[in-house]
């Protein structure tokens, strides 16, 4: 197999490489590529680089044409991540948004609900947090006790999730919610679209010892949301939501993953730099996090 370029997919790496040369500059340069996805150090900058690139359509690169998108391949989206890698570009704050629930909602949404949702994400003017994880309810997600009942034309939500990345932030949640009385297991499960600012909704951050507070519990007291804003069909959610998990691990981490091989070979050049690399355990520890990455 030739894993070299094909002319068209050099040229893009071109296109790509000087896109970043002209727009990753002064401050949004000076953010790097360290921290993850999130930390929340220069908010304000990196949510401007973000719109920056959802500008010129590199937030959504691989959604359709119809919906905004550049319809790349996924050749492409590699191509875009390594250079976007290599660039040192700041990690993404809007991954939840594009990376998880776009992709979801262009398999399984409405024309209505992509209408709604994907420009916003695009232009990055609301982002996006995932209701899964509960107390009782992180590695099994079928035990999920967060409850939706049918009020009129809306859905009335009450439960808590754990461990919510970027709640603070998000101005949506997509939440997995048990929406048939006396279901179990991943049956009577819906995939609902809730709005975070409202009253039925608290978010407590969760303070870790690094002084950060990114990861949130979030808690639902009669909240609200639209009947019309279920993701599938009612009592599919598990479905759905197995799909988005499946996003999870393709695509919508890759920048990050690409960025952790730069790394690594910057802790090489120091090992080698001070001497370390010549001892047998640091270079066994280095050797397993290359296998790692």
């Amino acid at each position: 197999m030739d894993f070299r370029d094909t002319s068209a997919e050099a040229a893009f790496r071109d296109e790509v490489r000087t896109w970043l040369s002209e727009n990753l500059v002064g401050e949004f340069a000076a953010l790097g590529g360290r921290g993850g996805p999130a930390d929340e150090r220069g908010w304000d900058t990196r949510i401007e680089w973000e719109r920056t690139l959802g500008r010129d359509r590199w937030v959504g690169m691989s959604w359709p044409e119809e919906y905004g998108g550049r319809n790349l391949n996924f050749s492409q989206q590699v191509i875009f991540n390594e250079e976007y890698a290599k660039a040192n570009a700041p990690a993404r704050i809007s991954f939840f948004g594009e990376g998880l629930f776009a992709p979801t909602l262009i398999a399984y949404g409405t024309h209505e609900q992509k209408s709604r949702f994907l420009p916003k994400i695009q232009s990055v003017d609301e982002l996006w947090c995932q209701g899964y994880s509960e107390p009782d309810a992180g590695s099994d997600l079928s035990n999920v006790a967060t409850r939706a009942v049918r009020d009129g034309d809306e859905w009335v939500i009450n439960g808590q999730k754990v461990w919510t990345t970027l709640a603070h932030r998000a101005q949506w949640c997509f939440v997995v919610a048990r929406t048939e009385a006396g279901s179990t297991g991943h049956k009577g499960l819906s995939y609902l679209l809730v709005p975070m600012d409202q009253p039925g909704v608290e978010i407590r951050p969760l303070r870790q010892m690094t002084g950060s507070s990114e990861f949130n519990e979030v808690y639902f007291s009669d909240a609200r949301t639209s009947a019309d804003l279920v993701l599938g069909e009612v009592g599919d959610g598990w479905a759905v939501a197995m799909a988005t998990l499946g996003f999870e691990r393709g695509t919508a981490f890759m920048s990050q993953q690409l960025a952790f091989q730069r790394e690594l070979r910057e802790i090489i050049e120091v090992a080698q730099g001070n001497g370390r690399s010549k001892e047998a355990t640091t270079r066994q520890d280095l050797a397993d996090s290359y296998i790692g990455v």
